[in-house]
């Protein structure tokens, strides 16, 4: 039996909108209406998005609406207390906000204002967070600048990376968002304005300035960096002789520097991984890739003494 006191529907897009839909209905918070895109990335999200989302709602009875732009179904949401929204994509506007009684919350994958727009998660490890924190937010017209909900704290390992953490927030999508629904049909709506003035404008997706490694930056940094953009993402990366490669997977190897070498000079190398001198240690390289994405053979590539700039 449904839980719901309250009527709502949810937009979606990708696995985190998926996987917490399959957490809300599991635990009886079903919505009423599930809106997805019609097209955008069909191709791409056919098999581990548009189909599996498409026999769940035909499963469990929930009506399922393949929007174009929402204004064409804007009579879809009158009636309605609230929405839900997890990955929809379309920027929504205020003649949207404004129909259901309470309007729509964005489940957000960081802390909020911090961690505004694009690539919260990668930006939350590239920090050095030990946390990754959860926002359920209302949403409004500006990015990400709604009054805030609730939050929860994920922690954040020492062999975690982005695709580990978007991983565990998928776990924890739909508990932020029955916690949210509870309060809501709690009568517990009380929401917190954000502080904007500490992040007047929101991120914006990580660019390639950001992605290139600085040898002379901490250790901890360096890896951080590498373990927040490794695929799907588009990698940290170095020069090595003239040529560009990406690193997808590091590991820190010691704390011990070697003071007689250079920073980002190769102190040893082997077939399966090598060691980077850094300013406060040696970093383990054990996955790396050439320009066009093919994995590279360390010991058939590099040699020791050689330095990435």
């Amino acid at each position: 039996m449904n839980k719901n006191k309250t009527k709502y529907f949810f937009l979606a897009h990708g696995v985190m909108g998926l996987e917490c839909l399959k957490g809300l209905i599991k635990n009886n918070y079903s919505p009423e209406s599930v809106v997805v895109h019609k097209d955008f990335e069909l191709g791409k999200k056919y098999d581990d998005f548009y189909m599996p989302i498409e026999n769940l709602c035909k499963d469990n009875g929930i009506n399922l609406i393949k929007a174009g732009k929402l204004n064409e179904y804007k009579n879809n949401f009158e009636g309605f207390d609230f929405g839900i929204c997890v990955g929809f994509m379309e920027i929504i506007k205020n003649d949207i906000l404004g129909i259901p009684k309470l309007g729509i919350f964005n489940l957000h994958c960081g802390k909020l204002p911090q961690y505004r727009g694009r690539a919260p998660i990668s930006r939350t490890i590239m920090d050095g967070n030990e946390f990754l924190t959860m926002t359920l937010h209302k949403m409004d017209e500006g990015v990400d600048s709604g009054e805030i909900l609730l939050e929860q704290e994920i922690k954040i390992e020492t062999d975690d990376d982005v695709n580990t953490m978007y991983g565990k927030c998928c776990e924890e999508s739909s508990d932020v968002i029955f916690s949210g629904i509870e309060k809501i049909n709690n009568g517990e709506l009380v929401l917190k304005k954000q502080d904007l003035s500490l992040k007047p404008k929101a991120n914006k997706k990580i660019s390639g300035e950001e992605r290139i490694i600085n040898w002379n930056d901490n250790i901890t940094k360096i890896h951080n960096l590498i373990r927040a953009i490794t695929p799907p993402y588009p990698c940290a990366y170095s020069t090595y002789e003239s040529n560009i490669y990406k690193f997808v997977k590091s590991e820190i190897f010691s704390i011990e520097t070697c003071n007689a070498r250079n920073t980002g000079e190769i102190y040893f190398v082997d077939e399966d991984y090598f060691l980077i001198n850094c300013v406060n240690g040696l970093l383990k390289i054990t996955e790396i890739w050439d320009a066009d994405n093919y994995i590279i053979k360390p010991e058939e590539v590099f040699k020791q003494r050689g330095i990435f700039k």
